[in-house]
């Protein structure tokens, strides 16, 4: 369903959708069109002023999930910071999705991928494709 009062940024049956900002970029490949999607902006746009929030929500009402896409630099731990802060302010729009979390990063640091914050987050979100991270560019078929 999509996100009351906001546009989505694709059409319904859109066969490839891109969040990109600054080098990274979330590719979701909709093979022929087949499932209904909705795409948003949330950085400064569904979410707005101080709150924390990730930037991009990806809708699959066909499958039943819902990407929440932080394109981020070096800082993974405030990107997944901001994954979770967005997922608890769309709680209620998110109900009857599965939440399905996408971290492109650049310049990762190893010891932030090898971090107590990283590993918790892992394992909250442990479930065969819950999270996602990728530098640079992530592909996905959804």
């Amino acid at each position: 369903m999509p996100l009351n009062g906001y546009r989505s940024l694709c059409i319904q049956h859109q066969p490839i959708i891109v969040s990109k900002e600054q080098g990274r970029v979330h590719r979701a490949n909709n093979p022929q069109g087949r499932s209904k999607v909705s795409h948003y902006r949330i950085d400064g746009y569904v979410i707005q002023g101080g709150t924390i929030r990730c930037d991009f929500l990806l809708m699959n009402d066909d499958s039943a999930d819902a990407y929440l896409i932080e394109l981020k630099g070096s800082d993974i731990e405030h990107g997944l910071e901001q994954l979770e802060a967005t997922a608890l302010y769309l709680q209620a729009e998110l109900n009857g999705y599965r939440v399905k979390y996408r971290l492109i990063h650049s310049r990762a640091k190893t010891q932030a991928i090898s971090g107590i914050k990283f590993k918790k987050f892992c394992r909250r979100h442990a479930q065969k494709g819950e999270f996602l991270h990728q530098e640079g560019q992530l592909v996905e078929t959804i």
